[in-house]
């Protein structure tokens, strides 16, 4: 008899009842799931690169004993030799050419030679931190694999306790894992496997115990829950051995919510140190530079000096330190990722605000437009009140910006100098009050204040309508599937019950729908299966995964995906099988949350704190410091002008002015000092870019690796934090008297 032709299910399939989905079934999105890898190949090839080039820098080297286990660990085959010659031609090669660039700098640049000494510098330090940067990689390399290890290794260690409840095969369990875990530990798990089967290792033990002591020094816990496994195995007592396995997993599950702990606890001083750093750092500087330039002659409160400490400097210490902090958080949960082109979201460019469609782009751009046109028609308007109260005759009492009287039809007298001040002089007292930048002419067009409000205003709020409208939906969608993740581990619970009565995974299936009614997962997941498989007719693993009709078709979400196709692996072995798999399976995500959700109360201190100083305390601060600059300056210069005044009268014989002020009489390093407006300019530009560190920071510590989380953060916190400073810049000033 003939063998009967195989069925092409899949072709036939799309013919009979693709009608159903539309023509558009092909083209929807295909979930992808992402390889994660740590330690970057990067290293590797530019090591390799760098060390042809340098190659005679690193005869002889040889590794430390601590940085043979790092390699040896990290799996890099790299030699010492390569290593020290690309460490040293770094360094020695990077001063060379930091020599030649800083006294190249230091000579032709037309620059002042504050600024020429800096950016020399800068040139010299440059090779040095390359240099320690690219010696200190691997052990941080290493580190972050630690890190990755507490979030892996319960679950790693979870798949090999449920493949070996189900079946007592130290083989079979490790593939298992390994095809089911996430991480370095996975992937030297995979390797363990190919090496057996190539004769490497005489048995799948002996690979195992090598892997047990060569992540010993890292993960203590790790090691001893593989000894507990592999001791399983030699246990004839079924319940002794069951003892072993959950013991191997409870060990390392308290293990690792220790090192959360332990973290967590680690974590309240830095960030102290980050409002240190991002705060009371400016607010020193605003106070220490215009003094120390006055006593000293340099103008080192001068714009430009300014300018490059906090919008560069700063900053840039902020993120390195942040940086830091984040770097050592343990990442418990992996987010899904949702692509700009993921079905049920709008177009690009398109954000929905209360149903309707709004191209966002264009609407940012014509916020931050309107606003800083909306200011600068408030300065001309306020610099037109001033020349027109100043043009009226001179004949009524008035108070100069020091609370000194000044009358006068002429001039203006002020007492204890010689003379009268003549009547242009109160136009230019008066527009000397005016918070501006000149940029023309000295009384001509000028950036006022509300100009610079304006433009901090239209840049936070256009920022935050871009964040908004790029990240806003995805991470809606992002919140949906996380609320199906978190609903998955009960769900699998109740099929597990259901097939634990011997039913078949459709009742288990029709089951779950009716008794998860609420549930999303239950509605749209479990009841697309059921759908496709009694309405299409396909088999569990199509019904779940196919391509065109699957039911995780446009699910992007790596718990759900891995859970079901345990589901499927454990069917194929039986009801009863699949049953016991399922509630070790909903254990073990039981698991993980509880580590997610330990470390969120552990860390709630920490991440309130930032919130709260990112987006009100950073601003209120911000906004005095502004104030008290101006304050400060007016004063220094009223010191001078005083100290002017009275080297005058000394000179006629005229005893007027006293006092000890000449300590901050250089006032042609006042002059050159930048001036309240573009100071307020300054800090406001740093506040939008500190508001943006620290809440960049507090989202990756309260979600790591979520970027749709941490950009809808910073638009939300942004507007409201710039608006602050404004606000309070203005009646600070206002109330000060430096308005």
């Amino acid at each position: 008899m003939p063998e009967k032709p195989k069925r092409d299910f899949r072709a036939e399939l799309k013919k009979t009842v693709g009608g159903l989905y539309g023509q558009k079934a092909d083209k929807g999105y295909k979930y992808e799931e992402k390889r994660e890898r740590i330690g970057p190949p990067a290293f590797v090839n530019i090591t390799y690169a760098l060390a042809k080039t340098f190659k005679s820098f690193g005869k002889g080297a040889k590794f430390t004993p601590e940085q043979a286990d790092m390699f040896g660990f990290l799996g890099w085959d790299i030699t010492a030799e390569q290593f020290y010659a690309v460490y040293k031609g770094l360094f020695m090669g990077g001063i060379a050419i930091g020599v030649v660039l800083a006294a190249t700098v230091y000579m032709f640049a037309p620059l002042d030679d504050v600024l020429k000494l800096g950016l020399a510098g800068v040139f010299l330090l440059l090779p040095i931190g390359a240099s320690y940067f690219y010696l200190k990689y691997p052990h941080g390399a290493v580190e972050r694999e630690k890190m990755l290890a507490l979030a892996y290794i319960p679950e790693i260690v979870n798949y090999l306790t449920m493949s070996m409840r189900l079946t007592p095969n130290l083989e079979k369990a490790v593939q298992f894992a390994a095809n089911h875990g996430r991480g370095k530990i996975a992937e030297d798990m995979k390797k363990i496997v190919w090496d057996v089967q190539i004769g490497r290792y005489a048995s799948i033990e002996e690979g195992l115990d090598e892997l047990a002591y060569r992540w010993g020094g890292y993960n203590e816990d790790f090691k001893h829950a593989l000894m507990l496994i592999r001791a399983s195995l030699l246990e004839g007592n079924r319940e002794r051995r069951e003892e072993l396995l959950e013991k191997a997993g409870d060990d390392v599950l308290e293990g690792t919510k220790e090192k959360m702990d332990m973290y967590a606890r680690k974590l309240h001083q830095p960030t102290v140190y980050l409002y240190y750093f991002g705060i009371l750092l400016p607010l020193l500087l605003a106070i220490i530079l215009p003094i120390g330039g006055s006593m000293s002659g340099m103008p080192l409160a001068k714009a430009e000096y300014m300018f490059v400490a906090y919008n560069l400097v700063i900053p840039l210490i902020v993120f390195l330190f942040g940086s830091n902090i984040v770097a050592g958080k343990p990442p418990t949960y992996t987010p899904p990722d949702i692509p700009p082109d993921f079905p049920g979201l709008p177009p690009r460019g398109i954000a929905r605000v209360f149903g309707i469609g709004m191209p966002f782009r264009v609407f940012a751009f014509l916020i931050i437009t309107g606003l800083i046109g909306l200011g600068y028609l408030t300065d001309q308007g306020t610099t037109q009140n001033v020349i027109n109260s100043v043009a009226i005759p001179l004949n009524t009492f008035t108070t100069d910006s020091f609370g000194m009287s000044i009358t006068g039809e002429q001039g203006i007298v002020i007492p204890g100098t010689l003379g009268q001040i003549p009547p242009y002089a109160v136009f230019e007292e008066e527009m000397k009050k005016l918070p501006r930048i000149t940029l023309f002419d000295e009384y001509g067009l000028f950036v006022g204040q509300f100009t610079i409000f304006g433009f901090l205003l239209g840049i936070s709020i256009s920022v935050s309508v871009y964040l908004l409208g790029e990240y806003g939906e995805r991470l809606r969608v992002q919140t949906e599937i996380r609320n199906m993740e978190g609903e998955f581990k009960d769900a699998m619970y109740v099929l597990a019950s259901r097939m634990g009565e011997n039913k078949p995974i459709e009742e288990a299936l029709r089951s779950a729908v009716v008794f998860l009614p609420k549930s999303k997962i239950a509605k749209d997941v479990f009841k697309r299966i059921l759908e496709n498989i009694t309405t299409m007719g396909m088999t569990l693993d199509a019904a779940i995964f196919d391509e065109t009709f699957g039911a995780l078709k446009n699910l992007p979400s790596r718990t759900i995906r891995s859970g079901l196709q345990f589901m499927v692996d454990s069917v194929e072995l039986g009801v009863n099988v699949a049953a016991k798999s399922l509630i070790s399976l909903s254990l073990q995500l039981r698991n993980a949350q509880k580590i997610d959700e330990s470390l969120r109360k552990l860390l709630e201190d920490v991440t309130t704190m930032l919130s709260t100083m990112s987006t009100f305390v950073a601003p209120i601060v911000l906004a005095v410091v502004s104030a008290m600059q101006r304050l400060i300056m007016n004063s220094m210069m009223g010191s001078a002008d005083t100290e002017t005044a009275q080297q005058s009268v000394n000179n006629a014989g005229v005893q007027g002015f006293g006092g000890m002020t000449n300590i901050f009489s250089n006032k042609e390093a006042l002059k050159n000092s930048a001036d309240p407006a573009t100071f307020v300019l300054i800090m406001g530009v740093y506040v939008i870019e500190v508001v943006t560190l620290l809440t960049y920071f507090n989202s990756q510590i309260e979600d790591t690796g979520n970027k749709l989380h941490t950009y809808v953060s910073i638009g939300k916190s942004l507007p409201i934090a710039v608006a602050l400073y404004c606000v309070v810049v203005y009646f600070a000033s206002s109330s000060l008297g430096v308005s």
